[in-house]
């Protein structure tokens, strides 16, 4: 029989380790770290689920708590288990019931041998973490979440409350329950900043009896109701009522302005109970509420259940008569609400947008917006909402409260063209706010889309806008992407204000184009413009003006842009005015050039050239049967060639093969020799000795075009002295003249 208990036992202990690892295996937590927070007995953890990246809470149990110094001595296996059924009716609790303002369970409890686990949506603070001075996280100057100051104002008070009073609403009308302990410690803050009701350890069906209230000085005060926030009929009849949760809400909103202390400030003792319960309505702690909460309080505080105000008249209280809280209950509301109202709200939330806590426009009212735009229909009067908060945001926190949501805007297919304008209108924004590689990923494709768009308006706003972001596009893209559907717009617009527009936007782009690009697309598209409008023409006179002055070189200037303008100036359509205008561009491109081209070639002559006779007598050994009266094996395409030479020239001489012969020896002076003959003629060798002539140029070089003999003459420098009129031979030493077969061979080739 043992052995078959013990069995069951493992099987118990083997499932319970299977399902605590399915949280460890889904969720991304370390139980190592020290607890974010406490809320009772549970630690509470910060993790991630794997798959969906989505943040949560854990919250666990250790058992080892037992073993723990006093606890291992005061708590009897008796008490062990009162403690372990106290957590499991909270989470069990949880679990079960449904509703906005109950803490949201997503995974249900798990049990292992040595812990208890359950997972929640993302909690920030408990309300005692927020109120109460003595944490441990205000010394720091106020509670911290995630290097935040969390601070409580009324606006935030107003709305939890309100909250509260509402899940309580539900608890009694509809899942028929007492919550029993509605304390600081039980009112949970998620990340939206919205008031979560949890602790639902003694929650009990409506009426039921748990005796006279007795503190266990052996328990932890954890797993025990605190006196200060009980109502009497609890306290003294040990029975709960609806009319109970009322009386404890009074004490909850008084210790949100009191430093988390209830009115009944009697640490657990009765008899102080009676006696702060007998001078309530003169409490120093109700002269800290504001006016317009103190009275509703008292009403929710009166010893008689009978007497107590209702949830549905504290609702309605004047505390919460606030166009904030009613702009934020609607809000909360609004998918309920038919489509002309969603519009009316819409077009008003910007008149109050700025008077809500940046906390709650970033964790509340942010989201909600966004949870908006995957209806369509609404998303242009959505968005301008949604930009107005991102204007307060930081980077860093547009990168992860806004950029999610705001990429499913971004891949809408076929938006409302309202939507376009919207977006395209808030472009630097989106600059300023996201990364520039998200910049370019996720904005940029609503800009190209728009140049594409066939609706007017979209497009002129998206030609508005591409100048304020060339800098930030790709250059490849801007060539690739934007450049070509500018062109289309400009060339196929058949409204004088799109040219325009266009114009303006090829203006903005020329610096983020480069000169090629400008030379090769924007130049010739405005050359072939046939449009003579005033506006268009003198558009064009301002870009041909900078990009002349600024962007592109002064062979460019010359060539294209100058002639252009003369063209353009000669419109019989221009005023005087106009005229004088074009006159002064010109004139100003005109001396630009002018200056450039004069330093270039003053540049230019102050290269040092020198001309040297070099002996090449071992340079080069003709075969003897190539200068023969043609005879010989050697073909003509090998004589070219120079295949039929026995070596190559140590140093290319620069010669011309096709010289006459020369009986005299004349020497050449240093420096250009500007009398000497054309390239049709060179010096001429004998006996194996040739005559090269080697050029220096001190800082310039030039290239041959193609080999274009030719052309070269015009690269020679100006002006140029008069010819020498004697003849070559009289200039250039030779001793022995070449064979008539030689000679013939030059000539021809």
């Amino acid at each position: 029989m043992d052995s078959y208990i013990n069995k069951l036992r493992d099987l118990a202990s083997s499932a319970a380790s299977s399902i605590q690892s399915k949280i460890s295996r889904d969720y991304v937590f370390n139980l190592s770290h020290k607890p974010f927070g406490q809320s009772g007995l549970w630690s509470l953890y910060k993790a991630v689920r794997s798959k969906t990246e989505q943040t949560v809470t854990v919250w666990v149990f250790d058992k080892r708590y037992f073993e723990r110094g006093i606890n291992r001595q005061l708590l009897a296996a008796r008490d062990q288990a009162v403690v372990i059924d106290l957590l499991k009716n909270e989470a069990s609790q949880l679990t079960r019931l449904r509703h906005p303002s109950v803490l949201q369970v997503i995974e249900p409890l798990e049990e292992s041998r040595g812990s208890l686990m359950f997972v929640t949506e993302q909690v920030l603070a408990s309300l005692d973490d927020l109120v109460n001075p003595d944490h441990q996280q205000h010394a720091t100057g106020g509670y911290r979440v995630d290097g935040d100051v969390f601070d409580l104002d009324d606006f935030e008070i107003q709305k939890g409350l309100l909250q509260i009073s509402k899940v309580l609403g539900f608890l009694h009308d509809d899942a028929h329950i007492v919550h029993g302990n509605l304390v600081p410690a039980s009112v949970l803050i998620n990340a939206k900043g919205d008031w979560k009701l949890g602790g639902f350890g003694f929650a009990q069906a409506q009426g039921a009896g748990s005796g006279e209230y007795q503190y266990d000085y052996q328990m932890s005060a954890q797993t025990q109701r605190r006196l200060d926030f009980l109502a009497p009929e609890v306290v003294f009849d040990g029975k709960s009522h609806c009319a109970s949760d009322l009386f404890s809400l009074g004490c909850l909103a008084t210790a949100t302005y009191f430093n988390g202390r209830s009115p009944l400030d009697c640490r657990n003792d009765v008899g102080a109970y009676r006696r702060e319960l007998d001078r309530l309505s003169s409490s120093n702690a109700l002269t800290k509420l504001p006016e317009q909460l103190r009275d509703p309080v008292l009403a929710l505080l009166a010893v008689d259940p009978g007497s107590r105000l209702s949830l549905n008249e504290f609702q309605r209280s004047s505390f919460f008569d606030d166009v904030l809280v009613a702009a934020l209950r609607y809000l909360e509301a609004l998918a309920e609400q038919p489509m002309d109202q969603k519009i009316s709200f819409m077009r008003g939330l910007p008149r109050v947008l700025s008077k809500f806590p940046e906390r709650v426009l970033r964790r509340k009212i942010l989201p909600a917006l966004l949870d908006q735009t995957s209806d369509h229909a609404l998303l242009p009067y959505t968005m301008p909402n949604v930009f107005l908060i991102i204007e307060k945001l930081t980077e860093e926190s547009f990168a992860i409260l806004a950029m999610p949501g705001l990429k499913q805007v971004f891949s809408v297919v076929d938006p409302p063209p309202q939507t376009s304008i919207v977006i395209l209108d808030n472009l630097p924004l989106l600059q300023r706010k996201a990364r520039a590689d998200v910049f370019r990923s996720d904005v940029l494709p609503v800009v190209y889309s728009a140049l594409m768009n066939s609706v007017p308006q979209v497009q002129d706003k998206a030609l508005e806008a591409v100048p304020a972001i060339a800098d930030s596009m790709d250059s490849k893209d801007l060539k690739t992407q934007v450049l070509p559907r500018v062109q289309h717009l400009y060339t196929k617009a058949s409204v004088l204000s799109r040219k325009i527009c266009a114009l303006k936007c090829l203006h903005g782009m020329m610096k983020s184009l480069g000169e090629q690009t400008i030379v090769e697309h924007v130049i010739p598209l405005l050359r072939r413009t046939k449009t003579q409008e005033h506006g268009v023409i003198m558009a064009m006179l301002e870009m041909y003006e900078e990009m002349g002055m600024v962007f592109v070189e002064r062979v460019a200037v010359a060539k294209e842009i100058l002639p252009a303008l003369w063209t353009q100036a000669m419109n019989n359509r221009l005023d005087v005015d106009q005229f004088k205008r074009f006159l002064v561009a010109i004139r100003k491109l005109e001396e630009r050039v002018e200056k450039e081209q004069i330093k270039y070639l003053e540049k230019m002559d102050r290269g040092t050239t020198t001309v040297k006779v070099v002996d090449t007598s071992d340079a080069w050994e003709l075969d003897d049967s190539v200068v023969q009266n043609g005879s010989g094996d050697t073909r003509f395409e090998s004589l070219v060639m120079g295949s039929s030479s026995p070596r190559r020239p140590k140093t290319m001489p620069l010669t011309n093969p096709l010289a006459e012969k020369s009986s005299t020896k004349t020497p050449v002076a240093s420096g250009w020799e500007w009398d000497a003959p054309t390239f049709g003629s060179s010096p001429v060798a004998s006996k194996n000795r040739l005559v090269s002539v080697e050029v220096d140029f001190a800082e310039s070089s030039t290239t041959p075009d193609d080999d274009d003999f030719g052309s070269f003459s015009s690269f020679l420098p100006a002006p140029r002295p008069a010819p020498s009129t004697a003849p070559l031979s009289s200039r250039l030493r030779t001793t022995t003249p070449l064979s008539a077969t030689t000679q013939s061979a030059r000539k021809l080739g």
